[in-house]
C-alpha cells in the first residue's frame, strides 16, 4: 500500500496576466469617431435628437427630472466643454442611442492592507457605450499579434479625426474615466486608442489616469484593481516613454500601504507583475523591489501577493533579487510554517543561488526537528531532502536523531522518515527504532508509522544490512499484536500473510 506525500514542486499555477486578445478582438475604435461626429457643440445643442425631441444631453437631464436652463462653456486643451449648471454633475460621453444599455463592473476579491484606503471600488453602473464600428479609425487597428491588430498611425494624423478623439477624451474626467474603463466595452475602446501609439492621444490618457478620483486616489490605482481597468493600465504602460513610465511607477510605489493592497488583489497583482516585466532591465524596477522587500512577509504569506515576488525571481537576475532573497532568509522559519508562505518558500528554494542558497538551506536543515513536526513545515523539509545535496541531507538526518519515533507517528513527519531511509544515513533512522522496542512497536502499529517500518525492512533487506535481522528479532515476538489494525501491513511483510498463534 502506498500513501501520497501531498508534496509537489508544482505548487500553484500562477494566474495568467496576458491581456485577452479575444476580449479586445471586437473593440471597434471607429464608433468613437461616429459618436463624436454626431455632436454639434454649438449653443449647447446637439444635432442628433432622441425621442420626445430631446437632444442626447437634454434627454439625460430630462430622465433625472432636470432641465437645461443654462449652459456655460469652458475650454479644455483648446476644445469646448459644456457644463449644465448642476454643481455635482459629471460629464460622460453622450449616448448614441435613445435606449441606454447598462453594464456593471465586476469586483475583485482583494483585501485592504493595514491603513490603506485603496480597495476595489463599490459596484457602480456605467453606460455600455456600443459605439465603435465602421469608422476609418478602426481600419487602422490591425497590429499583428493583437486582438485589435496593427495600427496605421496615419489614420489619426488627420487633424479633424484627432480633434474628434480629443473631444471624446475631454469628456472623461475624474471618476468618469474610472467608470468608463471599468466597463468591458469602454475598456476596449481606450485600449484601442492606446494601441494607435499616437503620442498626443497617449499623453491625453496618461494625464487623466494620473489625476485623482473622488476618493482622493490616483485614477491609475483605481484602474489597476478593476477586472477591465487593469487591461487599460497594461496597454498604457506599454505606450509610455521613459519619463512617463517613471512617474507612473512612482505613483504606484510612493505609498506602501496602497502598493501592498494592489499586490494582494488579483487584478492589482497582475498589474504589478506587468510592471516588473516591463521594468526588468530598467533601474526603475528598484522602486518596486524596495516595496516588496519592505512588506515581504505579508506579501509572501498571501497566495496572490506571492506571485508578484515570484515574478521578480523569474524575470530578474540573482543580483537584482539579492534583497528579496535576503528577506526570505531572515523570515524563512516563519514562512515555512505558514500555508501560503511554505509554498512561496519552496519557490524561493527553486531559484536562489550561491552563498544565499547555502545560508537558507543551512537554516532549514538546522531547525529540521521543529519543521518536521509542523503540518506545513514538513513539506519544506521534504523539498530540501529532494535536492539530494549530501551536505544538507546528512545534516537533516543527523538533527532528527532521537525524533524519528515521534515524527513517524505524524503524517508529514512519516514521509520525512521514509525519505531519510532512502539516504546513505538510513542506519541512523533504524538505530533510533532499535534503541527502544516499545517505540518500534508503537510505530509499527500506527496509521502512518507502519509505512516507515515497512520501508525500513525493505531497504535493509535489499541492501543485505545486518540491521534487517535486528529489526526482525525485535518485531517477531510481537507478531500476534501486529495481526490486526494498521500493524497488519508490517505483519504481512514479515510473514507473507501467514497467521500466527497468539501467545
Amino acid at each position: 500500500m502506498e500513501k501520497s506525500s501531498g508534496f509537489s514542486d508544482n505548487i500553484a499555477p500562477e494566474s495568467s496576466d496576458a491581456m485577452s486578445s479575444s476580449a479586445a478582438a471586437s473593440c471597434p475604435v471607429e464608433n468613437l469617431l461616429l459618436s463624436v461626429e454626431n455632436l454639434s457643440l454649438k449653443e449647447g445643442s446637439a444635432d442628433t435628437n432622441n425621442h420626445h425631441g430631446l437632444s442626447t444631453r437634454n434627454y439625460l437631464l430630462h430622465d433625472n427630472g432636470g432641465s437645461l436652463p443654462r449652459i456655460r462653456e469652458t475650454r479644455n486643451n483648446g476644445f469646448s466643454q459644456y457644463h449644465t449648471g448642476f454643481e455635482n454633475s459629471m460629464l460622460l460621453p453622450p449616448l448614441l442611442f435613445s435606449e441606454s444599455v447598462w453594464g456593471s463592473n465586476s469586483l475583485s476579491n482583494g483585501g485592504s492592507f493595514q491603513g490603506s484606503i485603496l480597495q476595489p471600488r463599490a459596484r457602480s453602473l456605467v453606460p455600455n457605450f456600443n459605439f465603435l464600428s465602421g469608422s476609418a479609425l478602426d481600419l487602422g487597428t490591425g497590429r499583428a499579434g493583437s486582438g485589435l491588430g496593427g495600427v496605421d498611425n496615419s489614420m489619426v494624423q488627420n487633424q479633424e479625426e484627432l480633434k474628434k478623439v480629443r473631444i471624446f477624451l475631454g469628456l472623461l474626467q475624474g471618476d468618469s474615466i474610472v467608470n468608463y474603463c471599468s466597463d468591458q466595452h469602454g475598456s476596449r475602446t481606450i485600449q484601442g486608442l492606446l494601441r494607435l501609439r499616437n503620442p498626443e492621444i497617449t499623453r491625453e490618457i496618461y494625464n487623466k489616469v494620473l489625476a485623482l478620483s473622488s476618493r482622493g486616489i490616483a485614477v491609475v490605482l483605481e484602474l489597476m484593481l478593476d477586472q477591465h481597468g487593469w487591461h487599460v493600465f497594461g496597454e498604457l504602460i506599454d505606450a509610455l516613454n521613459y519619463q512617463q513610465l517613471k512617474l507612473i511607477t512612482y505613483e504606484i510605489t510612493k505609498n506602501l500601504d496602497n502598493f501592498v493592497s494592489l499586490t494582494l488583489d488579483t487584478h492589482g497583482s497582475n498589474s504589478i507583475r506587468k510592471v516588473i516585466r516591463l521594468l526588468r532591465r530598467s533601474p526603475l524596477v528598484t522602486l518596486v523591489m524596495n516595496n516588496l522587500r519592505a512588506a515581504f512577509f505579508t506579501i509572501m504569506t498571501n497566495r496572490i501577493g506571492s506571485y508578484a515576488v515570484s515574478e521578480c525571481f523569474n524575470q530578474l537576475s540573482a543580483e537584482d533579487n539579492r534583497l528579496l532573497y535576503e528577506a526570505a532568509i531572515e523570515c524563512c522559519l516563519d514562512l515555512a510554517i505558514d500555508h501560503e508562505g511554505s509554498l512561496a518558500l519552496i519557490r524561493v528554494i527553486n531559484t536562489i543561488q550561491g552563498l544565499q542558497r547555502y545560508r537558507l538551506l543551512d537554516i532549514l536543515s538546522t531547525y529540521v526537528a521543529f519543521l518536521s513536526q509542523d503540518p506545513k513545515g514538513n513539506y519544506v523539509v521534504q523539498k530540501v531532502i529532494s535536492l539530494n545535496n549530501p551536505l544538507f541531507t546528512q545534516k537533516i538526518c543527523h538533527h532528527l536523531r532521537g525524533y524519528y519515533g515521534t515524527i513517524s507517528l505524524q503524517k508529514g513527519g512519516s514521509h520525512i522518515a521514509e525519505k531519510c531511509l532512502d539516504t546513505e544515513w538510513k542506519s541512523w533512522v533504524i538505530e533510533d527504532f532499535l534503541s527502544n522496542t516499545n517505540t518500534l512497536l508503537q510505530v509499527a502499529k500506527d496509521e502512518f508509522g507502519n509505512y516507515v517500518i515497512q520501508k525500513a525492512l525493505k531497504v535493509t533487506k535489499k541492501s543485505g544490512s545486518p540491521l534487517y535481522q535486528k529489526l526482525l528479532l525485535r518485531l517477531q515476538p510481537h507478531l500476534s499484536i501486529l495481526q490486526s489494525g494498521y500493524g497488519r501491513n508490517v505483519f504481512n511483510l514479515i510473514t507473507g500473510g501467514r497467521s500466527v498463534k497468539k501467545v
